[in-house]
């Protein structure tokens, strides 16, 4: 563990703010447990980098919401939120449908014939790429029930001097995942050079959206 800097002030006692590995590390291994699942978000961040096609901006704004709704879950936002009654199980079936309808829209492109050119569905168009990873972001319950409720619930156990070193791990988590998938998944374009290959990737997608609506719900719809 080691000191970052120390702060004094006015008569009262020095406050350090301290780096701790043990959190770190912990929150790195959660948080990269909760990223690394192949959902809505993931989907869209991997088929824009099959297709090369603005990785850039859809990975930074995946990297600045993660910051911004872990930091909040960390500090306690997480806790107010859960103790809100209802509040959880609602997101979780207002979630659960957002997800059937993203694994409808899978299923379509997959069977349309129209939809089945090499690009795939990459979004070619800048704003509506970046529209599309806020909506599938912002609006997908599990990144809000499981940055903001569950890793802030856990930093919670190791108390608000840990805080920093939490929030630090999870960041570290997001930012080597994200640029991961979206940079490396490029390397995966040779292979979609085939109609075959959009058509698999788009029923998995919907299988995966299907699971994940049912997980959700099991999870999360029937909370006391």
């Amino acid at each position: 563990m080691a000191c970052f800097a120390t702060r004094q002030g006015g008569g009262l006692s020095g406050e350090k703010i301290m780096f701790n590995l043990n959190v770190y590390l912990a929150a790195l291994g959660l948080s990269t447990s909760q990223i690394v699942g192949i959902g809505p978000q993931n989907a869209f961040i991997i088929r824009q980098g099959i297709g090369r096609s603005h990785i850039l901006p859809i990975v930074l704004i995946c990297i600045v919401a993660d910051v911004l709704l872990i930091s909040c879950g960390v500090l306690g936002m997480g806790r107010i939120i859960g103790a809100i009654p209802g509040f959880v199980q609602t997101v979780a079936w207002l979630g659960a449908a957002f997800l059937l309808w993203l694994g409808f829209k899978s299923f379509r492109a997959a069977l349309h014939p129209g939809a089945l050119q090499l690009d795939g569905s990459v979004e070619r168009d800048r704003k509506k790429a970046i529209r599309t990873i806020l909506l599938v972001t912002l609006l997908n319950p599990y990144v809000w029930l499981d940055t903001v409720i569950l890793i802030g619930s856990v930093a919670s156990v190791y108390g608000s001097h840990a805080a920093p070193s939490f929030i630090l791990g999870s960041i570290t988590a997001s930012v080597c995942w994200f640029v991961g998938i979206g940079f490396f998944a490029g390397k995966l374009a040779p292979l979609f050079q085939q109609e075959r290959s959009w058509r698999i990737l788009d029923c998995a997608i919907g299988l995966i959206m299907l699971f994940t609506s049912s997980l959700l719900v099991w999870n999360y719809g029937f909370t006391p």
